[in-house]
């Protein structure tokens, strides 16, 4: 097989425009041969030097193809006048329906000046090819253009043994080739964002589930690895946006350590490092054969991730989201405290890297609700994509700075994010990059001279670092200033383009939330497990105290339970039940026996109760007390109970009133949430003996009475005997 590159008259085809064929929807394209734009330099129309287009044609038909020649396409030229091709684009709408038009559409005419030769293509056999169109070809075609974004495409023709040459293309690719007549007079400031959040669910014993989705997603081309790699093809070119949800790292740290069970162990001592940079592991409680195994190659793949996303994100902008990127709109209504929690929990692995984040709340699809936005309750910005403002409410455009109340707003363009147009595939570097470059054009041209509007681009998670330096290259262009994420963040004190904040507010009441975006929340249920999860592991690391993390992690599960990536699993619920019933049995291990009754002698008393602790480790616990408004019990707080312990606890009570008080006493932590345990006893108030008293005083004082009269009587009867006996 040979190939050559021809940038003189060659015998072709005449240059006619390519016949129209019939409307083929995007998942129906099955030419016979497929080609891919790999590179394009430079990414814009030159105004001097070559466009050089290269990349790959694959044979996927069944026969083979002879005589392949491959030619640039362009909606510019003489042969446009007699063929009607498509104007330039200038406005975002155009763009993007010409993102979703059939591949087959005509897009422009074949420039037959300069072409590549494939001899020979057997069925599934490749071959690169390289197109380069000199500046004197550029200029015949374009002559003086005017601002916009062009198409170019590739054609493919051959020749097989059921297919002539009949001048029709049997293979294409297309992109957009933007151009800005005036580059130096103005640049969109654009910030390229690199997400790094990924599905985290926890089994009952706490370790990850799916290790074999793990170990892909950390790869070279996987949804944590691949975007990785992109960005750090960015050093010393451009500046970088990473979108982080902290739980990430954390749940890579437990994949380093050999994916361990969640055990109730001390926390390691400061400045000792747990991971097994050496091959050792910590031994968790339990049987060794449970042990974790350090030496996986997943275990591999998650330290060297962690290791290079630590160096990649020190030299980035990081925009962090709430801990286990929850779904905000959803428990804006069934559990209003999520996102306050969410955004409490930094990170264990994040906190050691001692990053300057930028709090941020970024819906994957980009929709967030009003009660939703409502519940960002602190400085974070809001990342909303460009499909919640309507163009009928907000005159063409987002704003630009807006505010919800004291919540900066930043646009994101979803349009950008989809990518070039088919047959090549949207998000591959070319096609996305080619897009970027598109919509800045746009917004130079609606700025009409003035500052244009910024661009902010969420990339998806499927990047790869394949032809990623030359993504970044090809962005450096004299009308587009690449910043970091926060360049474009306008606090409520800062003035936008001089506009108050009073003139910035955002009407909600005009953003789009379509149903099925309602309708694809997180369920309630799985809302209401996460909630209790979260008061138990609280509950668990209060009693516990600072020298363990077990509760915590506890917290940091529940709050990965409820993240947007888990909307569509069935499961999700059930999980987090699951772990709570396991928290629960180790809040339950703390008992209380009450007597089965105390009878006080007066209306005040004290009586002990037992408290036992079945787990191995010590506890710190509370008793609270509840009866009616008859009695005051007071007991001695807080109780330290040692490991697998037994300890008699003193209580103090006072009456008010006489009769029979019920008396529930109950386990709770230091803020008072109960842990399980409970005992209720009847205590009979001290006005019984007062009565008794008044009994006994009164019998001592009727026998006096009677030894007085007895005494008086036998007086009175000597006296009459001596008086008888004087007669």
């Amino acid at each position: 097989m040979t190939g050559l590159a021809l940038a003189t008259s060659v015998a072709a085809p005449p240059a006619s425009a390519e016949p129209r064929p019939a409307a083929a929807p995007d998942d129906q394209y099955d030419a016979p041969l497929a080609i891919t734009i790999d590179a394009l330099k430079p990414g814009v129309l030159p105004r001097t030097g070559p466009l050089v287009i290269s990349g790959e044609v694959t044979n996927t038909d069944l026969e083979t193809w002879t005589g392949v020649r491959l030619y640039p396409v362009f909606n510019a030229g003489p042969d446009c006048a007699q063929n009607a091709c498509p104007p330039a684009m200038t406005t975002a709408a155009a763009l993007a329906d010409a993102a979703s038009s059939d591949p087959m559409s005509l897009v422009g005419t074949r420039d037959t000046n300069v072409r590549f030769e494939v001899d020979r293509l057997e069925p599934g056999q490749s071959a690169t090819y390289t197109l380069t169109i000199p500046q004197s070809e550029l200029r015949a075609r374009f002559g003086d253009p005017e601002t916009g974004v062009y198409w170019l495409g590739v054609h493919a023709l051959g020749t097989s043994p059921t297919s002539g040459n009949d001048g029709n293309a049997v293979g294409r690719a297309r992109t957009f080739l933007p151009y800005v007549r005036s580059p130096r007079a103005t640049s969109v400031k654009t910030a390229v964002v690199l997400p790094l959040r990924a599905r985290i669910a926890h089994e009952e014993d706490g370790t990850l589930d799916q290790s074999s989705t793990w170990e892909q997603a950390l790869r070279f081309d996987g949804e944590l690895g691949g975007p990785l790699s992109f960005g750090a093809a960015a050093a010393g070119i451009a500046p970088v946006t990473w979108l982080l949800d902290p739980a990430v790292p954390d749940a890579v740290r437990q994949l380093a350590l050999g994916n361990p069970k969640r055990a109730v162990r001390p926390k390691v001592p400061p400045g000792e490092d747990p991971s097994p940079s050496d091959g050792a592991s910590p031994t968790p409680e339990g049987d060794d054969a449970d042990a974790p195994d350090p030496d996986t190659p997943l275990a591999a793949s998650a330290r060297t991730w962690l290791s290079r996303a630590e160096s990649q994100l020190r030299s980035g902008t990081v925009a962090a989201l709430p801990y286990g990127d929850p779904d905000v709109a959803a428990a804006a209504d069934t559990l209003p405290s999520l996102y306050r929690a969410a955004r409490q929990l930094t990170g264990t692995e994040v906190s050691t890297w001692d990053l300057d984040t930028l709090p941020v709340v970024a819906p994957p699809n980009g929709y967030l609700d009003l009660p939703g936005i409502d519940a960002v309750d602190d400085d974070a910005s809001l990342l909303l994509g460009e499909q919640m403002f309507p163009r009928e409410d907000f005159t063409a455009r987002p704003p630009v700075g807006g505010l919800v109340d004291d919540r900066p707003v930043v646009v994101t363009s979803t349009a950008a994010a989809t990518g070039g147009p088919g047959p090549d595939a949207a998000l591959a570097p070319v096609a996305l990059r080619q897009r970027i470059l598109s919509e800045a054009v746009v917004r130079l041209l609606r700025a009409g001279g003035k500052q244009p509007d910024p661009l902010t681009v969420v990339l998806p998670d499927s990047i790869t670092g394949t032809g990623a330096q030359a993504f970044w290259r090809e962005l450096d262009v004299p009308w587009l200033d690449l910043v970091g994420l926060g360049e474009l963040i306008v606090p409520a004190g800062s003035p936008a383009d001089g506009e108050p904040a009073a003139e910035r507010q955002v009407d909600t009441a005009k953003l789009s939330y379509p149903p099925a975006q309602e309708k694809a929340e997180l369920s309630s249920g799985v809302l209401i497990e996460a909630g209790q999860l979260i008061r138990a592991g609280r509950s668990l690391q209060s009693i516990l105290g600072e020298d363990y993390t077990v509760g915590t992690e506890l917290v940091a599960e529940a709050l990965a339970g409820t993240s947007y990536a888990l909307r569509d699993d069935a499961d999700a619920g059930a999980r987090l039940t699951r772990t709570k019933d396991w928290t629960e049995s180790q809040l339950g291990a703390i008992t209380i026996d009450a007597p089965s009754g105390v009878t006080l002698s007066g209306t005040s008393g004290s009586f002990n109760i037992a408290l036992r602790n079945e787990l191995d480790q010590p506890v710190t616990v509370d008793v609270a007390a509840t009866t009616d408004s008859g009695a005051r019990i007071r007991v001695t707080n807080p109780v330290r109970l040692a490991a697998n312990s037994r300890t008699s606890v003193p209580v103090s009570a006072e009456m008010t009133r006489s009769g029979v008080h019920n008396v529930t006493l109950r386990v709770v932590d230091a803020d008072g949430t109960a842990l399980g345990a409970a005992d209720t006893l009847p205590l009979r108030t001290g006005q019984v003996g007062v009565v008794i008293w008044v009994i006994i005083g009164s019998g001592v004082g009727i026998l006096f009475v009677a030894i007085a009269i007895r005494l008086v009587r036998r007086f009175r009867r000597r006296g009459a005997d001596a008086a008888g006996e004087a007669g």
